[in-house]
């Protein structure tokens, strides 16, 4: 083989395989998201509960009179 069969024959594999990944994302689309936005909405109910229970501690007001 010549170095120019061998430089394209790395090239047809580089591409197949970057398709590949491609065609993987393109066709799983709908569970690709699906994970994301779970992935989201639990975040966001991970920092709701952390807001709640910040609320829901008092702050005594003789301590703010320090500053």
């Amino acid at each position: 083989m010549t170095l120019i069969h061998l430089f394209l024959e790395k090239n047809n594999m580089y591409n197949r395989m970057k398709n590949k990944k491609h065609n993987k994302i393109v066709k799983e689309y709908g569970k690709q998201k699906e994970h994301h936005l779970e992935k989201l909405a639990s975040k966001m109910l991970k920092n709701d509960e952390k807001l709640q229970q910040l609320k829901g501690k008092n702050v005594n007001p003789k301590f703010l009179n320090l500053f």
